[in-house]
């Protein structure tokens, strides 16, 4: 059965190991649905759901989970409630703005990784002794 987990008290910076679940990155084999967490492959039930509650008052997640995950925010604070008003008002209004914020959310994310994969390279080939120039 699809029974629902909790997982409580999550910091801003997740576990890698989430990753396929949170994604919902599901296959069949052998006639049932299959998930890959870790090393493991378990059943996946369709009726599965996955909740992650934070203790931090305004927690701001990386934009490469943002997209993962969808956040409700049951803190009511005169800040956050006018920040969240805002969202929506700018969403409805400014339809264009709010898909260019989006937009450069999503290549913030893109350009952070490039950007690791480039530092990893560079010390990748400090670490071998071969030349940067090349």
């Amino acid at each position: 059965k699809g029974i629902p987990v909790l997982l409580e008290n999550v910091d801003e910076v997740l576990d890698p190991i989430l990753a396929p679940l949170l994604l919902k990155q599901v296959f069949r084999e052998s006639g049932g649905l299959n998930i890959t967490i870790g090393d493991q492959t378990v059943e996946y039930h369709e009726g599965f759901r996955f909740y992650m509650t934070v203790n931090l008052p305004r927690p701001h997640f990386k934009p490469e989970v943002s997209v993962k995950v969808t956040v409700v925010n049951f803190a009511i604070t005169y800040t956050g409630l006018t920040d969240q008003l805002l969202q929506q008002v700018v969403q409805f209004e400014e339809r264009e703005v709010e898909e260019r914020k989006n937009k450069f959310v999503q290549q913030s994310a893109q350009n952070k990784a490039r950007l690791k994969a480039t530092e990893d390279e560079i010390l990748n080939l400090l670490s071998s002794g071969g030349n940067l120039l090349d």
